[in-house]
């Protein structure tokens, strides 16, 4: 009767050692809180191109279309007040830099305060836009939420 039960014993030890190591799990990726920081070159690139979706949904919803010059997007000078803040956006450098996102209403009777302007831009980046063209999204953005803005003066371009 021991015989048996050390030949499975045997047995067992001898299947044991011989499985592969197991690898560890990789290290979860980083992840950022503030939408408006990008962590790597792919995470930029991403942010750039809904960047370029907000300043469309914009200048659809109302907005005057903004020009391009190096790293920043404007609402040009000679636009004509339009019920709608202008725009100044720097887009972040790679590896891992920030977009700087200011606004300002040069009427001072704008359709959508700066500060909530600045929280929608931050829903675009973080991939769940509240589109200035549809109420109820913007609505829902709007609304008191976990999302803090971080408004900061951004330099001329």
């Amino acid at each position: 009767m021991r015989l048996p039960l050390t030949m499975g014993f045997v047995l067992l030890l001898a299947g044991c050692a011989g499985q592969p190591p197991v690898a560890p799990a990789p290290p979860p990726e980083p992840v950022s809180s503030d939408p408006q920081q990008c962590l790597d070159r792919t995470d930029c690139t991403t942010k750039t191109s809904r960047t370029l979706m907000f300043v469309f949904d914009y200048a659809e919803a109302g907005g005057a279309l903004v020009q391009r010059k190096g790293d920043w997007l404007f609402t040009p000078s000679a636009a004509k007040p339009s019920g709608w803040p202008s725009l100044k956006i720097r887009l972040a450098t790679p590896p891992a830099g920030r977009f700087e996102f200011a606004s300002q209403c040069p009427a001072g009777n704008c359709r959508i305060g700066e500060a909530d302007l600045l929280r929608v831009y931050r829903s675009y980046l973080g991939d769940e836009p509240c589109a200035l063209t549809d109420a109820k999204a913007l609505a829902r953005c709007l609304e008191p939420s976990a999302l803090s803005p971080s408004p900061r003066s951004a330099p001329q371009p």
